[in-house]
């Protein structure tokens, strides 16, 4: 996992999806201008930690291709069960990714 800091993961997401990376820069803007106006560190410590989860999922190349299936198959569901089981599934794909940059994986 990179170190948890805005370079680190600008640099991964580039690298693991170049197309978040517009995304990720929008996202770091507001939560920069939210913590100003909170005068916090929530904001940022906020977004540094979600997309920390978000390399967690696309930096094994399994779990990001499952991810992607999932996506799919919750789009694409038949009926309400098909994509409660899919979105079960990515639950547990983001707990694992939430685990392992907790340190508890």
């Amino acid at each position: 996992m990179p170190p948890l800091s805005e370079q680190a993961l600008r640099v991964a997401v580039r690298a693991l999806a170049p197309s978040a990376s517009v995304r990720f820069e929008a996202e770091l803007h507001h939560a920069k201008r939210e913590a100003a106006k909170a005068d916090s560190t929530v904001p940022t410590r906020t977004f540094l930690h979600r997309w920390d989860v978000f390399v967690a999922l696309r930096r094994h190349p399994y779990r990001a291709r499952r991810l992607q299936e999932l996506e799919r198959a919750v789009a694409q569901a038949d009926g309400i069960e098909d994509a409660r089981r899919a979105s079960a599934e990515i639950g547990r794909l983001l707990d694992a990714a939430r685990r392992e940059v907790s340190g508890e994986a």
